[in-house]
């Protein structure tokens, strides 16, 4: 079987064996990679250069959606899936860990800080939205529990601020203790909150039993 290639655009190698395009690769993987133009393939031969250049498209797709946005393991391997397979996958995300490109620690840990900094979700609601996204829950427990975190102050400050004016009548009480419990607080620091507001005469008066 006879591999031969033709440039492409930028620093693209395309790959032809036996007359027949298979794949695009990079020029520093090509020059690097042991295989030659014009080089006589046997199946095997073919079938892992394949596999390997597959792996490395995979990297450099990764490599490219990480500088876009930081991801979760789970994430870019569900997302490089879709075009390489499962194994080029895995392989190319064990590449971009060892490299440090790919760090659920650094993902977990700053994903974390938002919720709490931007949204102010409780804990329970940040450790279930690490799992959503895929970190694992030893690591989301351990990331959850090295946070910063105050519930009565945190609700203070959203009952100031986003909540402000929303509940001064019993509807709107509801309204309210709902969508704080929905970020991850409990009842019982939510009633907390609302006596401090109610007895530093920050809000009207306000009937939350």
């Amino acid at each position: 079987m006879k591999l031969t290639v033709k440039p492409g655009n930028r620093d693209k190698i395309h790959i032809y064996i036996d007359g027949e395009y298979q794949t695009t690769v990079d020029s520093l993987y090509f020059s690097t990679c042991g295989v030659k133009d014009g080089a006589e393939l046997s199946a095997a031969e073919a079938a892992q250069f394949l596999r390997e250049a597959n792996e490395r498209r995979a990297f450099n797709k990764g490599a490219s959606l990480l500088s876009y946005q930081d991801r979760t393991r789970r994430q870019l391997v569900e997302r490089l899936r879709e075009d390489y397979g499962e194994g080029a996958a895995e392989a190319a995300a064990d590449r971009l860990e060892e490299l440090r490109l790919l760090d659920d620690a650094r993902y977990a840990e700053n994903y974390a800080a938002e919720l709490l900094r931007r949204k102010k979700c409780a804990p329970r609601r940040i450790m279930q939205e690490l799992l959503q996204k895929g970190i694992e829950r030893d690591l989301a427990q351990q990331t959850v529990q090295e946070l910063d975190f105050a519930p009565d102050m945190c609700i203070i400050e959203l009952l100031q601020t986003k909540f402000a004016g929303k509940f001064s009548d019993e509807n709107g009480l509801r309204r309210t203790i709902a969508a704080l419990q929905r970020l991850g607080y409990g009842y019982g620091d939510i009633r907390s909150a609302l006596r401090r507001i109610e007895d530093e005469g920050d809000e009207d008066e306000c009937e939350w039993e």
